[in-house]
């Protein structure tokens, strides 16, 4: 049961950072779409008991949450490339800053 849990999540997020790839978002739009993946996975985790929230599944979900966070920062690249007036670059220099994605250490 909890291994078709993590797979259902598995595949959602994956289908969802193919299509972001493809995209261009602002920093608003990044930074909303990586708190619903954070939501979704404390949400996960908390359904899980100790046995079944292994090491294993950890660096699954950090792998997923890796690719999630490099396919949200293309997406942004993306946009930046598209908006190249000053007005675009103005707001999306402020929104970078405001919408940082968190960087794992």
């Amino acid at each position: 049961m909890f291994k078709e849990k993590i797979e259902n999540f598995k595949k959602s997020w994956l289908e969802e950072t193919a299509k972001i790839e493809k995209r261009a978002i602002d920093s608003h739009g990044v930074y909303l779409i990586y708190l619903q993946f954070v939501r979704d996975r404390h949400i996960l985790e908390m359904g899980l008991n100790e046995e079944e929230f292994s090491h294993d599944v950890l660096l699954e979900l950090d792998m997923l949450e890796s690719k999630l966070s490099i396919a949200l920062e293309t997406a942004r690249s993306r946009y930046r490339l598209q908006n190249r007036t000053l007005w675009a670059r103005i707001i999306e220099g402020i929104g970078g800053i405001i919408y940082k994605i968190p960087k794992k250490s």
